[in-house]
């Protein structure tokens, strides 16, 4: 006899992102059953502490939150909601889903890292990239409602709860259109699913990268004091952005350069060079380095010269 699955659609809205970190202040759900009936729908509203976006409070904008900042305020903080949503999450024989849904998931992720919570293990559904996939075209929630002629009359865009209805009843209606349940699209398109470790991985992924751009920006504009050999004799060098896709070979790089009396730069001005991974340099790229009054240079031969 099958077992009867139940599934979550969720939705997040943050006080602000600064910094890269989402500080959430409402988590609306939707939970149904096999059929996406609705069992129970709630906005959970969570106080951030901390301060808004300006613009996220502003009625004119788009992306206005639904209520004042003295509500969010009134309510608990996510450490008070914690087991509830943990238990929402990992209900076994439940799928979770939403729209755009990586962003959903990383605040999550952000939340129980901000309150030294234990990291909720969930993978999630992303409904976008399979309509993006399925109707080669990129549209808003909302547009999609109004594709599928969802009724969302009684719906306000960036209220959690109502997100994460929109995107059950478009599911419901592109159920109604191919025949299949919701079970079947998401086993057919499970590469799809958006896990909670994935965007930690890619979150200290982004981290180690920053902490290296770090370490080159901080040599940039300044000469070695005792350079190994002073090959370069306070010569300026700028680094082509392909170089940046390999950042522990460019940071290695950059200190060899200090080290024989290079000055690094972000974009240099007057005399100095433009270093490149090879010489396959396209001409208009070519012209503007020289329009600069700059050098090309490629990495090896930089690396010739410091032999």
């Amino acid at each position: 006899m099958a077992q009867h699955k139940s599934f979550v659609f969720f939705d997040c809205e943050c006080a602000n992102c600064f910094d890269g970190i989402g500080k959430i202040c409402s988590l609306g759900y939707v939970l149904t059953d096999d059929e996406l009936n609705v069992i129970e729908s709630e906005d959970v509203i969570i106080n951030p502490e901390t301060d808004f976006d300006w613009y996220l409070l502003n009625p004119k904008n788009e992306c206005h939150l639904a209520y004042s900042k003295d509500y969010f305020r009134a309510f608990p903080n996510f450490e008070s909601y914690y087991k509830e949503i943990k238990k929402l999450f990992t209900t076994g024989n439940r799928y979770i889903a939403g729209y755009d849904v990586s962003n959903d998931v990383d605040f999550v992720n952000c939340a129980c890292e901000r309150y030294k919570q234990q990291f909720i293990q969930f993978r999630a559904f992303d409904l976008k990239k399979y309509l993006n996939k399925v109707y080669n075209t990129n549209k808003k929630l909302v547009e999609w409602a109004e594709f599928f002629e969802c009724d969302i009359s009684s719906l306000k865009s960036h209220k959690s709860v109502d997100d994460a209805m929109m995107t059950m009843l478009i599911l419901k209606k592109e159920c109604e259109k191919t025949g299949k349940s919701a079970e079947e699209i998401f086993l057919e398109y499970k590469d799809f699913f958006v896990s909670n470790e994935q965007l930690l991985f890619q979150a200290e992924e982004r981290k180690y990268k920053k902490e290296l751009q770090d370490k080159l920006k901080r040599m940039y504009n300044k000469k070695a004091p005792q350079p190994r050999k002073n090959i370069f004799n306070g010569e300026r060098f700028e680094f082509d952005k392909k170089l940046f896709t390999d950042l522990e070979f460019l940071l290695d790089f950059a200190k060899e350069i200090y080290n024989y009396g290079g000055v690094l730069g972000e974009k240099i001005n007057g005399k100095g060079t433009v270093i490149f991974a090879d010489d396959k340099i396209i001409p208009p790229i070519r012209q503007k380095i020289e329009k600069r009054g700059l050098k090309i240079a490629t990495v090896e031969e930089i690396q010739n010269k410091m032999q």
